[in-house]
């Protein structure tokens, strides 16, 4: 398994790529930009907080509390007073780092279902519902941020599965499989659980046409391909 210096390393990484990729498209402005990098960083360190009880759990939640605090704050309206900005701040901080931890470690175990696509999936949906709800973005910069968090989640995954291959000795470790999953499938009642919340959250998302009509579209391709190179 990637440690996670190696996995908020390769997130950050990437997700600031493709975050440029979009800005330089035209598809987000600078300061979504840094969002869409800034989602994509929580979603490389995002399978990892099932972990058990313990400091690196803690340093997440909290981390995951403060980038949350700023993405509230950098969204809020600008006639708002600074008292009340870090209040907000605060609270947000407050809510994830102790009630949410609790809650959250209760029903989980390290590579669980968590650590599969349709985790992925769920928190690409929260995240989409958070940032239009929340943030108040539009649907289509909702979606984009979703589509950063589901990114990072599976290169996460991917990472894993790939520090569970030994290829200066040319064997597969133990660990091989447990990482990159669609589904946890140990545990019926959990794994059914999650495919309910997962359906619940998609259906609650705001309307993707445009997200989709973009993402799919030829001509987008042709604008990225045209703007790669000097």
């Amino acid at each position: 398994m990637a440690n996670f210096s190696t996995h908020i390393t390769v997130a950050a990484a990437g997700a600031g790529l493709l975050s440029v990729l979009c800005l330089q498209v035209g598809l987000v402005q600078p300061r979504e930009a840094l969002i869409l990098a800034l989602m994509g960083t929580i979603g490389g360190i995002l399978p990892d907080v099932d972990l058990e009880h313990a400091y690196p759990s803690r340093i997440m939640f909290a981390l995951f509390g403060i980038m949350a605090a700023f993405l509230v704050i950098f969204s809020a309206e600008n006639d708002l007073s600074i008292v009340e900005l870090w209040l907000i701040g605060l609270v947000t901080f407050a809510v994830i780092r102790w009630p949410v931890w609790t809650i959250f470690h209760q029903y989980t175990h390290h590579r669980g279902s968590i650590h599969s696509v349709v985790a992925a999936l769920l928190f690409m949906f929260l995240a989409v519902i958070f940032s239009h709800h929340v943030m108040g973005k539009n649907s289509f910069v909702a979606w984009l941020n979703g589509l950063f968090i589901f990114c990072g989640f599976i290169l996460h995954l991917v990472l894993d599965e790939l520090y569970s291959v030994d290829f200066m000795n040319s064997r597969i470790k133990r660990s091989f499989g447990t990482a990159l999953k669609f589904l946890d499938t140990r545990n019926h009642m959990k794994a059914t659980a999650l495919v309910c919340v997962t359906l619940i959250a998609w259906a609650v998302t705001p309307e993707s046409a445009a997200f989709w009509d973009t993402l799919l579209s030829k001509q987008t391709y042709q604008i990225i391909h045209s703007r790669m190179l000097p």
